[in-house]
């Protein structure tokens, strides 16, 4: 794989899925541009660059269309396109429906499915001068199922998430955009950033390991967590000029928890 031509614009990229795709990106020669709110996406980027990787990174908060503006515009500044869009940016938040807050449903919405339109619709216009691109949403397993419980508003968003790609690919398709392709990836649990963080269950707070540990495992053939490095190859492959026929879909990958 080669991505030494490529301006690939990352959000969320501060940390788990984010940094690993950001790093396999920079392993190829891609030039980067690493959004995140959190200080670490600069040493993200300090690894980008150690790893063969040109990298600028961009404080932005996925809830403003100003600061997703900025890093499209920083792209084509920097490297002078924007080639390859992957939307990483996310919050878990568990919670029982009838239990949440408001705000807090509301927020999760507003970063996982809102972020991800807003990252989308700072991208399109250069992808679309340009007449190719590459769009690769994160998602989730929990956006092809309803979960279990203490996950209401994180699956809604992800559904919303993969329904956004789907509509998103007939739409650049129909409209004259054929080079442009949309794709998500549907991670399992995975071992980096929420897989691992503490989450609400019945039994109380517990470690993502230990909830997978505890009411996963048995469900998954392969008896184990995904690396986030998995993740990240999932991405470069969708991101190749040799996967233009591949638009539309919903990768599953999650050691075969779920089917399709």
């Amino acid at each position: 794989m080669d991505f030494r031509d490529d301006a690939v614009v990352i959000t969320g990229a501060g940390g788990g899925i984010g940094r690993a795709i950001a790093l396999a990106f920079a392993a190829e020669g891609a030039a980067l541009v690493l959004g995140d709110l959190a200080d670490s996406v600069e040493r993200v980027a300090d690894e980008a660059r150690g790893a063969g990787g040109r990298a600028v990174a961009q404080r932005g908060d996925v809830g403003r269309s100003a600061d997703m503006q900025a890093l499209a515009a920083r792209a084509v500044k920097e490297f002078g396109g924007l080639h390859v869009l992957v939307t990483c940016a996310g919050l878990g938040a568990s919670g029982l429906l009838a239990e949440q807050d408001e705000g807090a449903w509301t927020r999760v919405i507003d970063v996982n499915l809102n972020g991800t339109y807003r990252a989308i619709r700072a991208a399109l216009p250069q992808m679309m001068a340009q007449k190719r691109g590459r769009i690769v949403t994160i998602a989730s397993v929990l956006g092809r199922m309803g979960g279990s419980g203490f996950v209401t508003a994180y699956a809604a968003s992800k559904h919303g998430v993969i329904g956004l790609t789907r509509a998103l690919a007939a739409e650049l398709g129909s409209q004259g955009y054929p080079g442009i392709t949309v794709n998500a990836i549907c991670p399992g649990y995975v071992r980096a950033g929420m897989g691992v963080a503490v989450q609400s269950t019945k039994a109380g707070p517990m470690p993502g390991e230990e909830i997978f540990d505890r009411y996963y495992k048995r469900q998954v053939p392969q008896r184990r967590m995904m690396e986030a490095g998995e993740i990240a190859h999932a991405a470069l492959f969708l991101a190749l000029p040799a996967s233009a026929g591949i638009t539309g879909q919903a990768l599953n990958v999650d050691g075969g928890f779920v089917m399709s």
